[in-house]
């Protein structure tokens, strides 16, 4: 891993692509913060104690490009702008940060997704279980206490679905870290009992198939 970890850095630096044989495509988790996943490159824009590499998105895509078996991405896709009406793609826009992640995949590889669950967190509001603030807050707009940990967009599962989808993802399924062995991080999130954390995998379709489910989110509304 080490030897690979240093291949990323040299071409990073020279703004080279790297080309890894089939057998020794990777693994990524982006936006790892402090902490660290065995069997991951841990990547970050923040130099944290986890990291092994600085990098921002765009740049690791240019890198990376198709020599990725899986990306992970926990509870970091709400921190890009929501698409709005016209369906933003920029690099700073949620549907632009899945393009780029299915850029890094091989076909048929894996979008790890975390992010937080906002039917669930309206849910243990609207019933009265707890109060906007301290704990729901936070969750929905981020603690902000450093530029970058500010959230843009919330995500129940109809959108992260249709999000996924218009980026050739396909075979949306859930996935539970506790039984997959990953360490604790936001993917993990609950309070009380409830699972605060909405977590899918994808899979990278053909990069020639276009799949978007607009008219299935949008039929009958103005």
């Amino acid at each position: 891993m080490d030897h690979i970890i240093g291949e990323i850095k040299r071409n990073l630096n020279l703004n080279k692509k790297l080309d890894l044989p089939a057998s020794r495509k990777i693994k990524i988790n982006f936006g790892c913060g402090k902490v660290r996943q065995p069997g991951y490159i841990n990547v970050d824009v923040r130099n944290t104690e986890a990291v092994d590499i600085v990098a921002t998105l765009p740049e690791l895509s240019n890198c990376l490009e198709g020599q990725c078996s899986e990306v992970y991405l926990s509870h970091v896709l709400e921190h890009f702008g929501a698409p709005g009406k016209k369906l933003r793609q920029g690099d700073s826009d949620v549907l632009g940060v899945l393009l780029l992640v299915r850029k890094m995949l091989i076909q048929g590889g894996t979008a790890r997704i975390a992010v937080p669950d906002f039917h669930a967190i309206c849910k243990l509001y609207m019933d009265g279980v707890l109060p906007l603030y301290p704990k729901l807050l936070g969750r929905i707009c981020g603690e902000q206490e450093y530029p970058e940990n500010l959230h843009k967009c919330v995500f129940d599962r109809n959108f992260l679905e249709f999000c996924l989808s218009h980026c050739g993802f396909e075979k949306i399924q859930n996935w539970d870290p506790r039984k997959e062995g990953f360490e604790k991080d936001s993917s993990f999130d609950q309070i009380g009992s409830v699972g605060t954390s909405l977590n899918v995998t994808a899979v990278a379709g053909s990069r020639k198939k276009k799949n978007s489910i607009l008219g299935k989110l949008f039929k009958g509304k103005a």
